[in-house]
């Protein structure tokens, strides 16, 4: 009997003693499917448009501004040099202030001739949450462009109308605007050869030159800058817009006496 249990065992170990040399010389490899590989995640780059100088600053609150004013500018394709020399100034104060050249703005100026006013008014809107005296400053300085020549056409009347709406202008804030440059307008008179040359205190026989040179020196009295915040609460007329008109029918006037 002993030695039938002996023999049982001495087989069951020499059949596990082959069973682990098999094994050894033929180990089971994984297939991929039972193997977890670690998942690369793909890099993912947005695509974004690369925009050239004048467009990024087309972009910005200053840029929207000029553009709105150039909409305004060209909306009767009329022009004067008051209203040049207006937007001039307020490109040069721009230009200062954001540390960005002048032409930049003056060319996003030109270009805006086809623009849509009511898109600028909404992106100047977002641009101004919060910023009600701002956005009554530069619908002020619209109708100041407008009635430069002494010429409020129906076209720059409902671009200024567009733009108080998106703004969401106060009716009564609106109305004062609207009613007080009518009324300078209306009651402007113009000046005579005399009172032109009272004005910039000029003789007899002046040149070009000594008259250039009263006439930007008065500009430059007389000009507000309508970006700075101390400004916000001023009147532009009371505050040397109606004499800026003044001066510059005082220039055009005696430009014609110089030979």
């Amino acid at each position: 009997m002993e030695l039938v249990l002996f023999l049982i065992a001495a087989g069951i170990i020499f059949y596990l003693y082959k069973t682990f040399q098999g094994y050894l010389s033929n180990p089971i490899v994984p297939t991929d499917r039972d193997t977890l590989q670690p998942q690369r995640q793909q890099d993912y780059v947005e695509e974004r448009p690369i925009l050239s100088p004048k467009e990024k600053l087309k972009r910005t609150e200053y840029g929207i501004i000029v553009s709105i004013l150039g909409r305004l500018s060209f909306a009767d394709d009329k022009s004067c040099m008051l209203e040049e020399r207006l937007v001039k100034g307020i490109i040069d104060d721009m230009a200062k202030d954001s540390d960005q050249p002048s032409e930049l703005y003056l060319e996003i100026y030109k270009e805006s001739r086809n623009d849509d006013i009511q898109e600028l008014a909404e992106l100047f809107a977002s641009e101004t949450i919060g910023q009600y005296k701002k956005r009554v400053k530069i619908v002020e300085f619209m109708f100041a462009l407008a009635y430069a020549d002494g010429n409020f056409s129906q076209e720059e009347e409902d671009s200024i109308i567009n733009v108080a709406a998106i703004l969401e202008i106060d009716n009564a804030d609106f109305n004062h605007l609207y009613d007080s440059f009518k009324a300078l307008n209306e009651e402007y008179v113009p000046l005579t050869k005399e009172e032109a040359m009272n004005l910039f205190g000029l003789n007899d026989g002046f040149t070009k030159e000594e008259l250039d040179s009263k006439y930007n020196d008065f500009f430059k009295q007389k000009r507000q800058n309508v970006i700075d915040p101390k400004n916000l609460g001023k009147p532009y007329n009371e505050s040397g817009g109606q004499d800026l008109r003044k001066i510059s029918e005082a220039y055009a006037v005696l430009l014609k006496e110089v030979d």
